[in-house]
């Protein structure tokens, strides 16, 4: 076990997790009239003696069986009749999720168990849903095995790393009145059940006022201008405490990353992308999910930000593949193995970041990941 071992935290950085306070606030309103409330009558049901890092992860079970169900009933395609019962099971196990994300904090502090550990691992879980659920939001809309999938993830998984950044430099989170975890959550379970109500095939209808594109080519599109709206103030807030060079330079190897596998995408020789989307959505986003909980333990210990991570030779080699093909006519190993082991190699980083990160701070800190520590 010992070769599993890895310290993402440096033995004199080890001191900051002691002192460590979460900072954040949550200015919506759906949040703070109906969220926040229902969440608070659920608590007065949940024993003292139920860890606030188990509510987290129970959490993050509802969504891996709404991901497992949408496996197993639709296949690969991205495409196709979702049966209703389907539909509202996603739906009803996506607003459990959030309930239990609302529930965790305020358990901790019900408890007296906050610690970072519990901040880094909520974090690191919600990055993980964007990945599992976004690949059944994929199918809900009807985007198949095209480029649109790969772009639909990538739309709400860029704001994420940026706001995880914020935290790093601002060492707090303040939420605005319309936001992902609130607003967006509920969006996206609402789709769900909209889409049982009236069918999915209406994402792939052509609009003529908009040039002929598909439904669900415009909300991507639509979703992006949406996102991309909040990202200036985010970056304002940075800029309080470091230069904006700094701020957009940290970016980079998630910018890197996305553009390998779009590279991939749009010039592979075997057209790759119409035949293991799902490879490419793994990689990139359980990739996301590891670097956001990076910056989280870098944030808690008080580090420094690496310029990249070692994933980054993974992407070197899709990328290198991928050029070798354009120019001989073959890639040098098949393109669909390739992106497979890379999807299984990134998800396997991920596991071991989780195991090493719960283990050194649990140690550290003296405390149980999954019982109430008194």
């Amino acid at each position: 076990m010992n070769l599993l071992k890895y310290d993402f935290i440096a033995q004199e950085n080890l001191k900051f997790l002691k002192t460590y306070k979460y900072k954040g606030t949550d200015q919506s309103l759906l949040y703070n009239y109906i969220l926040s409330p229902f969440a608070n009558w659920c608590l007065k049901y949940v024993p003292l003696n139920v860890a606030p890092n188990t509510l987290t992860l129970l959490g993050l079970i509802c969504i891996i069986i709404c991901h497992i169900l949408f496996y197993f009933v639709m296949g690969d395609n991205f495409l196709g009749t979702i049966p209703d019962w389907l539909l509202w099971t996603t739906f009803i196990l996506q607003m459990i999720y959030m309930n239990f994300d609302n529930l965790d904090g305020k358990q901790a502090r019900r408890t007296d168990n906050s610690s970072p550990l519990g901040m880094i691992l909520d974090h690191n879980f919600d990055s993980m849903i964007i990945a599992i659920q976004g690949t059944n939001f994929v199918t809900c809309l009807q985007c198949g095995q095209s480029i649109l999938a790969f772009l639909l993830i990538c739309v709400p998984t860029y704001p994420f790393y940026i706001i995880a950044h914020e935290e790093y430099y601002t060492h707090e989170m303040n939420l605005p009145i319309i936001n992902a975890a609130a607003e967006g959550t509920v969006f996206v379970g609402s789709l769900f059940a909209i889409n049982a109500i009236f069918g999915c095939e209406f994402w792939t209808l052509k609009i003529p006022q908009f040039y002929n594109l598909q439904f669900n080519t415009v909300a991507i599109i639509l979703f992006f201008f949406v996102v991309a709206f909040g990202l200036p103030f985010v970056f304002k807030k940075i800029t309080k405490f470091v230069p904006l060079s700094k701020a957009l330079k940290s970016q980079t190897y998630m910018l890197f990353t996305g553009f390998v596998l779009f590279y991939v995408i749009l010039f592979s020789p075997s057209d790759v992308g119409s035949r293991h989307m799902r490879a490419i959505l793994y990689i990139f986003g359980f990739t996301m999910s590891k670097a956001v909980g990076i910056v989280a333990v870098y944030h808690v210990s008080n580090q420094e930000l690496p310029k990249y991570l070692n994933s980054i030779y993974l992407f070197l080699v899709l990328l290198f593949n991928t050029i070798y093909g354009q120019i001989f006519g073959q890639s040098l190993i098949e393109e669909g193995l390739l992106l497979q082991i890379s999807a299984f190699i990134t998800v396997l980083v991920h596991i071991h970041f989780l195991y090493n990160i719960t283990r050194q701070i649990s140690e550290a800190l003296k405390i149980k990941v999954f019982k109430i520590n008194k």
